[in-house]
């Protein structure tokens, strides 16, 4: 059954240079983010497909496929079928069915860039699976909102529509503008070259084996948390990303005293809060968050250090200068940039050069984007890109105060022991921090 296309001919969206990025990165490793809701009992798996086709002719974007050219740009597929944004997976393994449906790619130059996926065992799973290249994180939690009203207003009325975005500049450019040079000048300085020192220990070569692994800390510690922050005055990001380095340490050879970088994700809605981007979009950027390796490791002295920096970091927008960066990267052309890509992917391969870990806190996921309402949602997460070897990341969300901790990564090259070693670690480190 084909799905109705949202124009009887394609339409073009310009692709913007976020988008050419995660574009260019997708053809080296998976980009696909997920947000996995569990509910207790079954989806209406008719309405739920029905829903989403709804969601796809509200934002044309997940019906289109990339088109290189010097000049990239998104094209609506005209004719999608059933089977390429919908699957119904019945298993007795939920655990080995969500791996599956997890580590199964979009391909952007395909199409289309979004899909669901519903496990049933005993009860069902939903996987909303988006293009990291059309959207980040904010975008996914959107994207299910959307779906959300879709499946709760075809229940009440078979006839129900969603009303059509309209298009509007999905680049860094209206956020860019709305500051001084001035102010632009020092956001690219707090930014700064990046440079690979460190990387996870792994073996090189190609990903044939992508998985996940999840931790989730529960609301009881949670809470503690959350309580220990605010009365020290530091955010809940600070202590994670603390806790991502005290595993690091653990597992990544390293010299006391020196600084050492991990790259963090910050969503640009964030910078310019009065400006109403287009929710599809790829606004989040990566910057070096660099703490010293002290010996022995304190815990509260990484906090403590973790804090300042990124209270820096944030103070000067180095988010905004992340973005300033990748403008002037891709200043000579999509073709350009391809070609540098390829030259640095070869120079992992052939010596081994190291890429520094990645942590993102993807925030909270509210009710309205993981409650169907006439069903229980038991936990829903945001699971993260699979990040080839030399790269390794961990990705946090919370919903209703619990908290997951997810890494995508490749098992025939990072141990599946190092992995959970480090989620682990976070954990343990983030109960010394709150024990009585």
């Amino acid at each position: 059954m084909p799905v109705s296309p949202p124009h009887s001919s394609p339409v073009r969206f310009p692709a913007p240079v976020n988008d050419q990025w995660d574009y260019l990165l997708s053809t080296i490793w998976s980009q696909m983010l997920h947000l996995v809701i569990t509910f207790e009992e079954n989806l209406d798996q008719e309405r739920l497909y029905r829903a989403f086709c709804l969601v796809i002719e509200a934002e044309p974007l997940l019906a289109s496929r990339f088109v290189e050219s010097p000049a990239p740009f998104w094209e609506t597929i005209p004719d999608l079928t059933r089977n390429s944004i919908f699957s119904l997976v019945h298993t007795d393994d939920m655990g080995r069915a969500l791996q599956g449906v997890l580590t199964t790619r979009i391909e952007p130059a395909k199409g289309p860039q979004g899909r669901i996926s519903v496990i049933r065992g005993t009860h069902d799973c939903l996987v909303l699976t988006v293009n990291h290249a059309v959207c980040d994180a904010f975008g996914v939690k959107h994207i299910s909102r959307l779906l959300i009203q879709a499946y709760r207003g075809l229940h009440e009325d078979p006839g129900f529509t969603l009303p059509r975005q309209l298009s509007r500049d999905r680049s860094f450019y209206p956020i860019i503008t709305c500051f001084t040079p001035q102010e632009m000048t020092a956001a690219r300085e707090a930014c700064g070259e990046q440079r690979a020192v460190w990387g996870i220990p792994s073996r090189h070569g190609m990903c044939r084996c992508p998985a996940y692994r999840v931790r989730t800390i529960e609301p009881h510690l949670f809470l503690k948390l959350k309580k220990y922050s605010h009365s020290r005055g530091i955010t809940i990001n600070d202590l994670l990303l603390s806790s991502y380095y005290s595993a690091l340490f653990s597992e990544i050879p390293h010299t006391p005293g020196c600084q050492y970088p991990v790259l963090t994700s910050v969503d640009l809605r964030r910078t310019l809060p009065e400006y109403d981007p287009p929710p599809v979009a790829n606004l989040s950027v990566a910057f070096e968050v660099r703490v010293p390796a002290e010996t022995p490791l304190e815990y509260h002295l990484l906090l403590s250090n973790v804090h300042h920096v990124m209270t820096d970091k944030k103070m000067l927008n180095a988010g905004l200068g992340a973005a300033i960066r990748l403008q002037e990267d891709f200043s000579g052309g999509f073709c350009c940039v391809k070609k540098r890509l390829r030259e640095m992917e070869k120079r992992t391969f052939d010596e081994h050069y190291p890429k520094n870990p990645f942590f993102s806190n993807t925030g909270i996921i509210p009710d309205d984007s993981a409650d169907f309402g006439e069903l229980s949602t038991v936990h829903a997460f945001l699971a993260p890109p699979v990040d080839y070897p030399p790269g390794f990341g961990v990705t946090a969300s919370t919903f209703r105060n619990r908290l997951t901790l997810v890494s995508g990564f490749c098992e025939d090259s990072v141990p599946n022991t190092l992995v959970e070693g480090i989620l682990s670690r976070m954990e343990e480190h983030l109960v010394s921090l709150v024990v009585e």
